[in-house]
């Protein structure tokens, strides 16, 4: 293990632990290189990565090699942080679910606000699924993919889930896809097989929305611009999450202007009660109606909450009041 540190104080902090650990640490002063020998990476790693700050986990610079030899220009490119490689250690489980390709789709109902009997949309939601079947929270799976840098992998695989296991269901409403837009490259190539495999199962385009996850973290505006655009032209719809979640969001409804919006949950929770909600929320509503996007109200937990959306004209609700996220889905309960 070769590690070079940002500073010679966090270069001492290993060293030192180092030789508390018996691992008889070697430094080479000319690259201020510190080199290791560890007999169990995945165990070690996680223990010497404590003993520095995350800022200097991230700063330090490493690479592992096998057996004695130096490092030589062809190593270049595997040199990371310190931090990805533990992160990297510590998720044998992730590659193992994505390459046995153990995870489904749990699909909660998007009812119409006016007639509530009515389904008009399922949204998709990926779940890892354990070696003995036990259900991963997909918090868990998206931590691990960014930080080892299997997002493209994984986003790609939960586009893929979705799509067979909507088909399984056999449901005849809209389904929602997300996708987060920074783990897509270039549409042309990254999103090819999404759109092979609906075209290769029969589902129609109309009947497929795409939507945008995680927007706040959205800095490339032409870049997801041109991914709205691929969609657009493969005939698929298109929803923004996270509307009034802060001034960006408010940029991409302007810039992208999405057939659906969702309102962002934390202008949901209580709205009910709170003034300074319900006047945001309103003007939300009304101008994306203005703008002619179909607005969904989702995180609806309450009767009140539900009452408000329907009273301010929201089009669509989604939420634990109506129906938790479920395979197959569950009929919503509409509160009498």
């Amino acid at each position: 293990m070769f590690l070079w540190a940002p500073l010679r104080h966090s270069a001492k902090k290993l060293w030192d632990w180092a030789r508390s650990r018996g691992l008889d640490p070697q430094a080479e002063s000319s690259q201020d290189c510190l080199i290791l020998t560890l007999d169990t990476p995945s165990e070690q790693l996680g223990v010497l990565g404590s003993q520095l700050t995350a800022e200097e986990r991230r700063s330090t610079r490493a690479l592992f090699k096998e057996g004695s030899e130096e490092p030589g220009f062809g190593d270049f490119s595997r040199v990371v942080s310190l931090e990805e490689l533990i992160a990297w250690a510590e998720s044998g489980w992730l590659i193992d679910l994505l390459a046995k390709e153990r995870m489904t789709s749990f699909f909660q109902p998007l009812v119409r606000s006016s007639d509530p009997s009515q389904v008009v949309a399922h949204e998709a939601l990926l779940r890892g699924l354990g070696e003995t079947g036990e259900i991963l929270p997909p918090g868990r799976m998206l931590g691990a993919a960014k930080a080892t840098g299997l997002l493209f992998q994984m986003d790609r695989a939960a586009r893929m889930t979705a799509i067979r296991e909507f088909v399984h269901c056999d449901l005849s409403s809209l389904i929602f896809i997300n996708f987060i837009p920074t783990a897509i490259y270039d549409p042309v190539n990254c999103l090819a097989s999404t759109v092979k495999l609906i075209h290769e199962i029969g589902l129609p385009p109309q009947r497929v929305v795409f939507e945008v996850v995680e927007s706040e973290e959205v800095n490339d505006l032409p870049h997801l611009a041109n991914i709205m655009r691929f969609y657009r032209e493969a005939g698929f719809g298109i929803a923004l999450d996270d509307l009034g979640s802060g001034y960006g969001s408010l940029n991409l409804l302007s810039e992208l202007r999405p057939d659906y919006v969702k309102l962002d949950m934390g202008l949901v929770r209580g709205v009910d009660n709170d003034p300074f909600k319900a006047i945001v929320a309103d003007r939300l509503l009304g101008m994306a109606r203005d703008l002619g996007v179909k607005t969904v109200v989702e995180g609806v937990e309450t009767k009140e909450e539900l009452a408000w959306s329907q009273e301010h004209g929201a089009d669509l609700i989604q939420g634990y009041l109506l129906a938790k996220p479920a395979n197959p889905p569950h009929k919503p309960n509409w509160p009498q």
